[in-house]
């Protein structure tokens, strides 16, 4: 089976229905998410209604956390979004978020946004910080989000981890295909549909074939203009357009 997963759609819409045709195209026959369908874009109330009859497994990301629970974002800017993308939502939509697990497993994959440790979500950005995940969870794929970076990491049998380079398709490219071994253990960030982070302005997702065992890393153009438009509905400033334009991370992180 060929799944399309998803991570990090911050409630661009433009990107998610770029991103949905892709796949479609593409034969996938199932879609998951990573978490953060909501946040810092203007659409979120119609990237729900896009996802929530689609996806066969998703999880919650820290913008649902921040959703549902106050003290999450400290920050007044991230606060005034979060209250107002909450006005934006139906109550059936807030429950469909609220009730997402923290993590969940389909088809043998391990689904998660990132591991926690107390309030802190962990950014898997390091061969260390992959070594403490793949030692949470038994699963020999693991799929993560929340840097909005694509990233591939390995776990031979022997014990040994290591990050497969760059997995940044060149401007011309438009994926990076890599046939997985079976005996080793990976962990993969698809990046970002709605922020990319890696310098590369175009949405981000992933392909993985259960049967070949193969995964596609996918990147595609989207209407970033119009979806500039839309961050006045959360109220960010000109630096999260900027970001969207150059595919960089609005806050430095």
């Amino acid at each position: 089976m060929k799944l399309a997963i998803l991570s990090d759609v911050h409630a661009n819409l433009q990107a998610l229905e770029a991103v949905l045709a892709d796949a479609s195209s593409q034969g996938a026959e199932g879609y998951l998410s990573l978490g953060d369908h909501i946040g810092f874009n203007g659409d979120p109330a119609a990237c729900l209604n896009l996802l929530m009859p689609l996806l066969s497994g998703a999880v919650q990301g820290n913008h649902e956390a921040a959703l549902l629970q106050r003290g999450v974002f400290r920050l007044a800017l991230f606060v005034r979004m979060m209250n107002r993308t909450a006005a934006m939502l139906s109550r059936e939509q807030k429950k469909w978020l609220s009730d997402l697990p923290l993590t969940t497993v389909r088809a043998g994959l391990r689904l998660l946004h990132a591991p926690k440790r107390g309030k802190h979500w962990m950014r898997i950005t390091t061969t260390e910080s992959a070594a403490g995940a793949f030692s949470l969870y038994p699963e020999k794929r693991l799929f993560t989000g929340h840097t909005h970076r694509p990233a591939l990491f390995r776990k031979t049998a022997d014990g040994l981890v290591e990050e497969l380079g760059c997995m940044t398709p060149a401007p011309d490219c438009d994926e990076i295909c890599i046939q997985l071994e079976p005996d080793s253990h990976y962990l993969i960030n698809p990046g970002s549909v709605g922020q990319p982070r890696d310098g590369d302005p175009r949405a981000a997702y992933a392909l993985y074939d259960t049967e070949t065992d193969t995964l596609q890393l996918r990147r595609l153009p989207y209407d970033v203009k119009q979806a500039i438009a839309g961050l006045a509905r959360t109220g960010m400033p000109a630096s999260f357009a900027d970001a969207l334009r150059s595919g960089t991370s609005p806050t430095g992180d």
